[in-house]
């Protein structure tokens, strides 16, 4: 599980590179402020078959990192919203990751 979880936050860090160099900015910006960051692995996954129609697992909620990485789900019920407030079904393909980056608007 270990082995995993470092290949997902080095897969984040790969991001945040990407990102800043995107954006014209020097690559590490971003990747300095996540060294000793609260990086966790959370194994959140739950078999929603087990529970009734409505059980609220995690809800809305702000994450408290930079980047949010998932990957793909044995079970359904992760949904990302829109500006607008609109909720959709998170799809991760096979073979892939889905990471979310965001700021949080007051």
């Amino acid at each position: 599980m270990n082995k995993w979880g470092f290949h997902m936050v080095d897969s984040c860090f790969t991001a945040a590179e990407m990102c800043a160099v995107g954006l014209g900015i020097d690559a590490n910006t971003f990747t300095e402020r996540m060294k000793l960051g609260p990086h966790l692995l959370a194994p959140t996954a739950s078999d929603s078959t087990k529970y009734d129609v409505g059980t609220n697992f995690a809800g809305f909620h702000y994450d408290l990192n930079f980047i949010t990485i998932h990957g793909k789900s044995k079970y359904p019920g992760l949904f990302l919203w829109t500006r607008e407030m609109q909720r959709f079904n998170a799809v991760v393909p096979d073979g892939c990751l889905l990471l979310q980056a965001g700021i949080m608007l007051e």
